[in-house]
């Protein structure tokens, strides 16, 4: 028998984010970064930060390829490296490409709800 979640026991890809600031508010699988921040944070910051005027926007150490890529493309541009930006629609359990297979689909549907995001 499957591994089943409980609410005193989730799985990492089962867990919801409090803040809402991911995807589906759902950490998994590209908000569960080790470090202080998320991709998904470092956009809002940059949007925010942009918003009150600053124009020389970047970060410091711990900060990875994605996190650059995301400040980037929260300001509306679209680097190079935007190739390598998730494309959520391929994916096994969460995707929406119509070459996906159901079953798959379906498993993540039943295993994995979406989590709703936080009301702020």
């Amino acid at each position: 028998m499957p591994y089943r979640t409980t609410a005193a026991e989730p799985t990492f890809q089962s867990l919801s984010d409090p803040q809402g600031r991911s995807p589906d508010g759902r950490p998994f699988p590209t908000a569960l970064d080790p470090l202080l921040c998320s991709r998904y944070e470092i956009g809002e910051f940059g949007r925010a930060a942009f918003e009150l005027g600053l124009r020389y926007l970047g970060v410091c150490c711990g900060a990875g390829p994605h996190h650059i890529r995301s400040l980037a493309e929260a300001l509306g541009r679209k680097p190079p490296a935007s190739r390598y930006s998730p494309d959520m629609s391929k994916h096994i359990l969460f995707g929406t490409d119509t070459r996906l297979r159901q079953d798959n689909l379906e498993y993540g549907r039943r295993n994995y709800r979406s989590a709703s995001p936080a009301s702020g």
